[in-house]
């Protein structure tokens, strides 16, 4: 049976985004194996001095680490190694002040690492380590990112894609705009998205 690693954070009470999350599950829960990353309760180890430079020492200097160094990247290792085993990503999250929360970044940022899910090929170019592995992003927001003049200032697909991408990792994007703009459709809105979960789902598990 397939892996899927859903990787979470949807922190607010009465979540849309939650929404979107528990409808993947409900309906693929027999059909994978999932996990669940719940961001809210296993926070990704900011980088920062104190585990930086091991970080970097180890993974671009190939310089062994003694146990305290070690320990320190033993979180964030975790979460790579998590990132790695699975078949399909699916990574639940809204949209916070234009982009993705900064925990959610965090999690990136922790998973990135050379050697593990990115290298460099023989002719020293960076390239993708998990091309087997696919994603999906699932967001919702306030107000419709998909168009003019707000389409403009959406950082936050750009980023997912670019992350996964990355990473060798083909992305599909589920993203419910407009849950407050379209508030009498909002019903509408969120059906519209469940039929696309639901085709997609069809497709990485037929």
């Amino acid at each position: 049976m397939s892996k899927t690693l859903i990787v979470t954070y949807t922190a607010r009470e009465g979540s849309n985004t939650k929404k979107l999350g528990d409808y993947f599950t409900e309906i693929n829960n027999d059909k994978t194996e999932i996990t669940v990353l719940d961001l809210t309760e296993t926070t990704p180890d900011l980088l920062l001095k104190e585990n930086l430079n091991p970080l970097v020492a180890r993974n671009f200097g190939g310089v062994p680490l003694d146990d305290k160094s070690a320990k320190l990247l033993e979180k964030n290792d975790r979460l790579t190694q998590m990132a790695i085993e699975a078949d399909f990503i699916v990574l639940v999250t809204p949209m916070y002040n234009f982009s993705v929360p900064a925990t959610v970044k965090a999690w990136f940022d922790a998973i990135i690492q050379k050697d593990k899910t990115f290298g460099f090929n023989t002719e020293g170019q960076m390239e993708g380590l998990l091309k087997e592995t696919k994603a999906l992003s699932l967001m919702t927001s306030g107000s419709d990112f998909a168009i003019e003049p707000l389409k403009n200032i959406d950082f936050a697909m750009p980023l997912i894609n670019t992350c996964f991408g990355f990473m060798g990792v083909a992305t599909t994007n589920i993203h419910a705009y407009g849950t407050q703009q379209y508030a009498d459709k909002y019903d509408e809105v969120l059906a519209n998205n469940y039929k696309k979960i639901a085709a997609l789902s069809a497709e990485w598990y037929n």
